[in-house]
């Protein structure tokens, strides 16, 4: 029992002498290491920034144990604010230069008002800033819809795909902005339509671009069409004047699909069959029929029969 209290009080002994210690050696004065984040604020208002600066400062800082103890056990430390154009006096803003290289040593005043006055600041790592600029540059681009969509059975587009306005501002460094032909519109994907898509949609995000708008209206005409057929008579292309030649038949059916509000649109005038001469002169058993023209507006256009007879006449 006698030796148990004996430990005892040796042990109170090393943990007073230990504290005393601790104090004493935290009323010294240390150089230490500290990392706070940064924030860059007030960039130039006509260049924008194409590198990445340091998230961070390393600071060589001198200060009593209390102090450096104190900052050692936060978990985090406010990041310190660079004001780039009021720490440079806007020399970046109204240089023509677009690398700059700043040495850091210039700022310990600046940012040292931000930390504890209680902590010297002696470096700054890294000792140099490199910040890359661009020349900001604005024009107009096309807007290109990036879309897919499934129509329903009868169902076509009847026209095509655009987006309201067809044509945004963009902004931008000139290095991005002269190989940029266009922006795209977020990806949307429609299924079984079955009439005309209008619909608001975002516009995809680009990296050190800035638009005047974020988003377009898309517009996807779609319209139920319904089969229709003309009779058009055939002609020969190359002819000559003194040959005569009998088609069999000399009329052939033209069957395509239209939209129905379109349907009365179209007349037999609109269209051109035809046959050539040539295969004629090449002694052809049966003559080929081409579609020479038709409206715009039509879709899967086919010819019946798709070969017909001849016969010269002597």
């Amino acid at each position: 029992m006698k030796n148990n209290g004996k430990l005892a009080i040796y042990l109170v002994c090393v943990c007073i002498a230990t504290i005393f210690w601790f104090l004493n050696a935290l009323n010294k004065q240390y150089s230490v290491n500290l990392t706070f984040p940064v924030k860059y604020t007030n960039w130039p208002a006509n260049k924008i920034l194409v590198n990445n600066p340091p998230d961070h400062f390393i600071l060589r800082a001198n200060s009593f144990g209390f102090t450096i103890l104190r900052y050692k056990l936060s978990l985090a430390f406010s990041p310190l604010i660079f004001n780039v154009n009021e720490f440079t006096n806007k020399k970046l803003e109204s240089s023509l230069k677009s690398e700059y290289a700043l040495p850091t040593a210039q700022f310990i005043s600046m940012l040292s008002e931000q930390v504890s006055n209680e902590l010297n600041i002696t470096d700054i790592h890294p000792d140099t800033l490199i910040f890359l600029f661009d020349k900001v540059i604005t024009r107009k681009v096309k807007v290109r819809p990036n879309v897919s969509f499934e129509l329903k059975q009868q169902h076509f587009l009847n026209d095509a795909i655009r987006t309201i306005p067809d044509s945004i501002l963009v902004s931008g460094p000139r290095s991005i902005m002269d190989t940029l032909s266009f922006i795209g519109t977020s990806y949307q994907h429609y299924k079984d339509v079955d009439h005309t898509i209008r619909q608001n949609i975002p516009l995809k995000e680009y990296k050190n671009i800035v638009m005047n708008t974020s988003r377009v209206l898309l517009e996807i005409p779609v319209e139920e069409f319904t089969e229709k057929q003309v009779l058009i008579p055939v002609t020969i292309v190359d002819l000559p004047d003194s040959t005569h030649i009998n088609l069999f038949p000399d009329k052939v059916n033209v069957s395509f699909m239209i939209a129905l509000s379109r349907f009365k649109e179209v007349k037999p005038g609109d269209f051109r069959v035809s046959v050539n001469f040539q295969d004629i002169k090449n002694k052809a058993d049966m003559l080929r029929l081409s579609i020479e023209a038709q409206p715009s507006f039509v879709r899967s256009v086919s010819v019946s029969p798709e070969q017909i007879e001849y016969l010269i006449e002597k």
